[in-house]
């Protein structure tokens, strides 16, 4: 009988390197921290951008069902054929570049380790805060897909988290003048106005009242309209220097607003709007990322909690719990307004008077180098929330 021989050195090594250059897939951004998902299983750190350049590799390592679940990675948006893309890439042998898809200028440049030989596709985040890119490279004798992404907030743009007993700097305001029937007659004029004759409405409306902050941003979400979009920026910019209690509300609108989404990934209109930095006042603490928050829930422990406000001050949340085929599924709806460091809740009952046992307080804590918002419903439900980036 011949004795069978094992596999040489040489060709279990030639079985690992085969192994080894396999195809990654991009499996989205987390909802509510930086990480991207590669793979149904590898949680990476994209690269810090400064100064338009990134280096080295980014950072993944493998992650368990809970710790992927408690990321809430959101479904890839890719770039190519959207209609509203915000991001490009062309590479040369093993530069990539990232550029703006509407000015065409470059974004981020970084070396990889080998020639990248074609782009696959581009990502980006919700709020375009970040990009991922999937391209070819040769490794190994074989052409594989690699991932890659970046961060482009600068490093350090977020202020560090301050003492939590510390009461948050508000920036001064100023309360709009007691309504004049004129201005609220030409608001309401250029909320109705046909869309040739809206633009000089709402300028009808600045001349009643230069600081008005709703027709300023209006103003210039009528520019982008109209391919204005350095007249819009001088807008945005004007609104941001207002001393005006609502401006902040409206900058907030403009972070998220589909009209200036071509601008997301424009260094000044991050700057101007806010996008990059923490909020100071409770309104921007509350509504900075959209005013969406939510808990992931673990099965017969923690809850799953979807929190929403709105800018009219209107409050949603849901609240369901699952364990061993029971559980439940809370909806409320009520009104939120902000009290110092907390957020007060009130759930009316239906048909009877509002008292303070409709409240319900929700307080900001320091989680990270971010806020989370700790809330108390009574009825023994309690929870933590992290903003969600869409």
């Amino acid at each position: 009988m011949t004795a069978m021989r094992s596999p040489s050195a040489a060709v279990l090594l030639l079985a690992a390197l085969g192994s080894a250059a396999s195809a990654d897939t991009f499996g989205g951004f987390s909802g509510v921290d930086r990480p991207y998902q590669v793979n149904s299983d590898r949680v990476c750190t994209p690269l810090i951008v400064e100064n338009g350049k990134a280096s080295g590799a980014p950072s993944c390592a493998k992650a368990a069902a809970d710790v992927m679940a408690k990321l809430r990675f959101k479904e890839p948006l890719p770039q190519r054929g959207a209609a509203k893309a915000t991001f490009g890439a062309t590479a040369s042998g093993r530069t990539l570049t990232v550029t703006s898809a509407t000015a065409e200028t470059a974004l981020v440049t970084w070396d990889a380790a080998d020639p990248i030989t074609k782009i696959v596709e581009v990502y980006g985040s919700q709020y375009d805060d970040r990009v991922a890119v999937a391209y070819l490279t040769r490794r190994m004798g074989k052409e594989v897909t690699d991932v890659v992404a970046f961060d482009l907030q600068k490093a350090g743009a977020r202020p560090p988290v301050g003492d939590p007993t510390t009461p948050p700097v508000t920036p001064p305001v100023t309360t709009a003048p007691p309504e004049d029937p004129k201005v609220a007659a030409a608001v309401t004029a250029a909320r109705k106005a046909a869309k040739p004759k809206a633009l000089a409405a709402w300028k009808a409306v600045l001349a009643a009242d230069p600081e008005h902050s709703e027709a300023r941003y209006q103003v210039a979400v009528l520019q982008v309209g109209a391919k204005q979009n350095a007249d819009a920026l001088a807008t945005l910019s004007t609104l941001a220097k207002s001393t005006r209690g609502d401006a902040i509300e409206w900058l907030i609108e403009a972070r998220f607003s589909p009209t200036f989404a071509a601008l997301r990934s424009d260094p000044a209109f991050r700057s101007t709007v806010g996008l990059d930095k923490r909020g100071n006042s409770p309104y921007e603490r509350l509504m900075g990322f959209g005013g969406q928050w939510e808990q992931t829930g673990t099965s017969c422990d923690e809850p799953e909690v979807r929190l929403t406000a709105t800018r009219d001050r209107v409050v949603r949340i849901r609240v369901v719990s699952r364990c061993k085929g029971g559980g439940y599924d809370l909806p409320f709806k009520g009104t939120w307004r902000s009290e110092g460091d907390r957020v007060v809740i009130t759930m009316p009952t239906k048909g009877k008077q509002v008292t303070a046992a409709d409240e319900a307080g929700c307080k900001f804590e320091p989680q990270g180098d971010e806020d989370s918002l700790r809330c108390n419903l009574g009825r023994d439900i309690e929870f933590v929330v992290l903003p969600t980036r869409r």
